[in-house]
């Protein structure tokens, strides 16, 4: 009989082929010295991430470390955490076990990564509780997201998952945006260097493009691009002829000529910052009359909040140049009527464009979402509560150093469009035969990652192909 024991221990630790790149160790010293000075007499607790089954023990998914971890640390194992005081900065993890050389090779151990980091206590993960125990005080940490993270959390605490789950640390959160909000020139350099994959990965997805080819053949060369350079993708591509979908991570359609093609899709770089990519092209290599004219109007969109970008715009404004941009451009081609100030104004704008313009970036795709709101809203500032507003994670005053993704578009969601005309909405400012007419176009999105800088901004990486014109050069060769 095969028991539970006889299964091998599915830690999740680097294997000798990959020697993770770090930046130099005072950086990290800097960044936590910078932490504990925000916190005072708290201890912080930041939890890593654990190797999370797929459909049994062993068989685990691919381990990325909480984010939070990686910028205070950089250390890429599982069941790790770190303790800093005000006198103090521990690394808690497991003790070495031969299982582990057995079944990943030689790895470095753990005093090895704490030393790289500039930690210079390590202990093993077993005696956390009772060292959190004896140290009493106030205790700060960030409410996890992971659930096996926060059972572990609940039971390292002895209080209940519901009471864990309520009670992180608000002081916590804003001091790591913080810091984390505004990129140093190491981080910038890694940003692009996921951005120089990521270009490849939109070229050979454009190229890959034609009638009959199916979406998860397109999906494939976008992660063999990535796979040849040894790289992650940041997030699940959405790549898909229903571009209407916002996050459609389906890719069984087949490519029919006269459809347009989603690719939103990013890659990692070797220390995990993220690349966040969208562009939109024509199946059958050049864009029809009306395509060309919704793409146009989206890339002006796109390119004026670009410019509106500089240290002190709320990005609210930012959306907003975009959503007028949108509401002009689709009344002059007769979707919509009226006034553009007052169409955006009253939200109508938002049945053809319902999403934010962009947000964070950095260690995460959406950075630092698992903050919430503290990440895109200043203290006292809420969400709107009109449809479209609503969804936009990124409204508070923008600083040099901030990396943002700029993502208008114009979606034709025909289950929308029925609602809004059932219910008469907005019919003052959309006319509904119109756009009913549009139904079978699907949506044009087009995303470019934005550095704010002291002056102005600059969209960072290599110039991938954008313009209708570009990308049709690059589908005809």
């Amino acid at each position: 009989m095969i028991t539970t024991s006889s299964f091998p221990r599915c830690r999740s630790v680097c294997s000798p082929q990959r020697r993770l790149p770090l930046f130099p160790t005072a950086t990290y010293q800097d960044r936590r010295r910078g932490l504990r000075a925000a916190m005072g007499n708290a201890t912080v607790l930041l939890c890593g991430h654990q190797a999370v089954p797929r459909n049994y023990p062993a068989n685990v998914f691919p381990f990325r470390q909480n984010s939070h971890v990686l910028y205070y640390c950089g250390v890429s194992r599982a069941d790790v955490a770190l303790v800093l005081t005000a006198g103090e900065e521990i690394l808690f993890g497991p003790p070495e076990h031969i299982d582990d050389v057995v079944w990943h090779g030689p790895h470095e151990t753990l005093d090895q990564a704490a030393a790289k980091a500039g930690i210079g206590t390590v202990r093993d993960i077993a005696d956390l509780g009772d060292w959190l125990t004896s140290a009493g005080g106030d205790l700060s940490y960030l409410p996890p997201y992971q659930t096996n993270v926060l059972n572990w959390l609940s039971t390292l605490l002895r209080k209940p998952p519901a009471d864990v789950a309520g009670g992180g640390s608000e002081p916590l959160a804003r001091a790591i945006c913080d810091q984390r909000s505004r990129k140093t020139d190491d981080e910038i350099a890694e940003i692009e260097d996921a951005l120089a994959v990521t270009h490849d990965m939109h070229v050979a997805s454009m190229r890959a493009t034609r009638p009959g080819v199916r979406e998860s053949e397109v999906a494939a060369v976008v992660q063999q691009v990535a796979l040849a350079h040894d790289r992650a993708q940041s997030y699940n591509p959405i790549i898909t002829v229903r571009g209407e979908v916002l996050h459609n991570n389906h890719y069984g359609n087949l490519l029919g000529a006269g459809q347009l093609l989603l690719n939103d899709s990013g890659a990692e770089s070797p220390m995990f910052y993220a690349s966040d990519i969208t562009r939109t092209c024509p199946v059958n290599g050049t864009y029809d009359e009306r395509q060309r004219a919704i793409y146009d109007v989206v890339l002006k969109s796109q390119l004026d909040a670009i410019a509106a970008i500089k240290p002190g715009v709320l990005y609210r404004d930012v959306h907003l140049v975009s959503a007028h941009v949108i509401a002009a451009g689709l009344i002059s081609l007769g979707v919509m009527r009226g006034d553009p100030d007052a169409a955006v104004a009253a939200g109508a704008h938002a049945l053809f464009f319902p999403h934010g313009v962009g947000h964070m970036l950095g260690l995460d795709v959406h950075d630092m979402e698992d903050l919430g709101d503290v990440v895109g809203y200043a203290p006292g500032e809420a969400r709107s509560d009109q449809f479209g507003l609503s969804y936009l994670r990124l409204a508070r005053p923008l600083e040099s150093g901030n990396v943002v993704t700029v993502e208008p578009g114009i979606y034709f969601i025909p289950a929308l469009i029925d609602r809004w005309r059932a219910e008469d909405q907005h019919a003052d400012f959309i006319d509904y035969d119109a756009a009913e007419s549009y139904k079978d176009f699907g949506g044009v999105r087009i995303e470019d990652d934005v550095l704010c800088t002291d002056s102005g901004s600059r969209v960072l990486g290599p110039v991938i192909p954008k313009t209708a014109d570009e990308i049709e050069a690059v589908m005809a060769t």
